[in-house]
């Protein structure tokens, strides 16, 4: 009977020894598991960081891009505000070329007008001649 008590008790604790090498077991699984949880966790984290620093360089790329949008149009708008001052400075140059055209022309009629009252004169001053003598 103490030899089978002996027995006994040996077994028990064999299966104590047993059951506290598995609840080791566990307790390690469930730290191996917690660990693999907060890496995960960690990893979502650089994930989700990195995407918001992708979003933000996207960002400034977009800004970059309407910036120099907004550069061009005031740089296009500039040109043809300088084409539209040229075709102005070209249209007065014609007008005043055209005044001056003009101007000479009126220049000429006076001019022959007066040759010509001075060959009517020419001709009274003849005429007035011949019959003085």
């Amino acid at each position: 009977a103490f030899v089978e008590t002996m027995n006994v008790n040996e077994e028990k604790e064999l299966k104590i020894e047993k059951m506290g090498s598995e609840y080791e077991e566990t307790i390690n699984m469930k730290e191996e598991k917690e660990l693999k949880v907060e890496k995960m966790e960690s990893e979502f984290e650089e994930t989700i960081n990195m995407k918001q620093e992708k979003e933000l360089k996207v960002d400034k790329v977009v800004s970059a891009f309407v910036e120099t949008m907004n550069m061009n149009e005031e740089k296009e708008l500039k040109i043809e505000k300088m084409g539209s001052e040229y075709e102005e400075t070209i249209n007065m140059k014609e007008e005043k070329e055209l005044k001056v055209e003009k101007m000479e022309s009126e220049f000429e009629e006076t001019i022959n007008m007066k040759q010509e009252k001075e060959l009517k004169v020419d001709k009274v001053v003849s005429a007035f001649v011949e019959t003085m003598n």
